[in-house]
């Protein structure tokens, strides 16, 4: 093996190579041994206008014959990647007036981070550094986008930074409320656990607090009802900065286009990817408020010079793709089109709700899950739906589900019906056994 594959066991993958994907087709994608599947997560939840969209392979090759790649550094920029900024600028939620641009979702991560600690230094103050954290929350596999997240396999063997991580829990109501505790309950509950984390690790200590407006690759945990009004008085109350983590809920996914817009939430800085080039560039950006940004450009003033940055940051081909990107988002009318796929997506969900072995389907958008009652129930019907023919994605006893943007109402009737299918053909088996 050639490769060091990633989130993959290399010894396991020696003896069993990774399926090899050759060529895509819209919602499809075919392996090199002629299998097509429907892939019903859009890749990493990324590939939002499906794996072959004509208009952003132009758009990247019409860039590349007229300028293929400059930098942002020490006072030059691009054309187009200015154009990108004023765009995205004009689209943000909340308060959000500035963009700052990376490659992937970790490095907007490690980039909001960064900028937390400059933030708060230039304060003057010092101490207030550390990150509060979710269990289960997935902020990506640098160094502090991997203690960040609460998932033990991204830190096992690494020695990641998780002295600068303060660990709160998950906004899971399902498997994590008590007897009798409603929605709102439970949010009150959670805000005062993290009140009471606070105040026990020094409100001093702790300059942001990170988290996705809805968890992804935790188990696709939709906030319940007060949640991020709850949790956002509680970091107000204790000038702690709130850094939204839109990688995988933003540009639509939710029904909005961004899910800070679906629950109510007003961050300091947001982090964002994915979607916003439908995946076909690797490119990041982190968002930010006046205010962050007049103490960090005062700062750096100060010193002569802002000292962060990489070398593809803003990339030209990838503005030019997010640009494309963005054209096309507001030509299907985003959030009216996602509803709309959902709400008939939301049908079939309904119907393997009552199915058995399923303990909860829920959706907002186009991010969906079934919740199996076990890991291994959920293992069982994730590999039957591979054999006919769709990809999902396991996540212990979740099965996420977020397709493209271009799939049609027969695309997401076959995924739907493969997953009953899978179900029906699994849960006998796994009852009996």
């Amino acid at each position: 093996m050639a490769q060091l594959y990633p989130f993959t066991d290399p010894r396991a993958a020696e003896t069993h190579a990774p399926r090899s994907i050759a060529k895509g087709d819209n919602v499809r994608v075919t392996d090199t041994e002629g299998n097509t599947f429907v892939d019903a997560v859009s890749g990493l939840w990324c590939a939002s206008l499906g794996f072959n969209h004509p208009r952003l392979i132009r758009a990247a090759e019409a860039q590349m014959q007229k300028l293929a790649f400059y930098h942002g550094f020490m006072g030059r920029t691009c054309e187009v990647t200015d154009r990108l900024a004023k765009r995205l600028v004009a689209r943000l939620p909340g308060d959000l007036s500035h963009v700052f641009f990376a490659t992937s979702g970790s490095e907007a991560v490690e980039s909001a981070v960064k900028m937390v600690r400059y933030y708060q230094n230039a304060r003057g103050k010092h101490g207030k550094k550390r990150i509060i954290a979710r269990e289960g929350g997935y902020h990506g596999s640098g160094q502090m986008a991997a203690a960040l997240t609460g998932m033990s396999y991204c830190h096992d063997g690494f020695d990641v930074p998780l002295d600068m991580v303060v660990r709160v829990g998950r906004p899971h109501y399902l498997r994590d409320a008590e007897p009798g505790e409603t929605e709102l309950d439970f949010s009150r509950r959670m805000a005062r656990e993290l009140d009471q984390t606070i105040r026990r690790e020094g409100p001093d200590t702790i300059g942001a607090f990170i988290g996705e407006p809805a968890m992804g690759s935790g188990g696709v945990i939709l906030p319940p009802e007060g949640y991020w009004a709850e949790v956002q008085e509680v970091l107000a109350k204790h000038d702690i900065l709130l850094i939204a983590d839109e990688i995988i809920t933003g540009f639509g996914r939710t029904g909005n286009w961004f899910g800070c817009e679906t629950w109510g939430i007003k961050p300091d800085l947001m982090t964002m990817a994915k979607q916003m080039t439908a995946a076909y560039f690797p490119m990041s950006a982190v968002a930010m408020t006046a205010q962050v940004r007049d103490v960090i450009a005062d700062a750096a003033h100060g010193m002569g010079t802002f000292g962060h940055g990489v070398t593809y940051g803003g990339h030209p081909v990838g503005a030019a793709v997010a640009l494309e990107t963005l054209d096309i988002y507001e030509e299907m009318d985003l959030p009216n089109h996602v509803n709309a796929l959902g709400d008939h997506l939301a049908q079939a969900l309904e119907i393997i709700g009552a199915q058995p072995g399923v303990l909860e389907a829920r959706r907002a958008g186009l991010l969906a899950a079934v919740e199996m009652n076990t890991n291994e129930d959920a293992e069982a019907v994730v590999e039957a739906a591979e054999r006919n023919g769709v990809f999902f994605r396991l996540i212990g006893p979740v099965i996420a589900i977020a397709p493209p943007y271009t799939a049609s109402r027969d695309d997401l009737d076959e995924v739907m019906r493969t997953l009953s299918k899978s179900i029906e053909e699994v849960m006998p088996v796994m009852t009996t056994a």
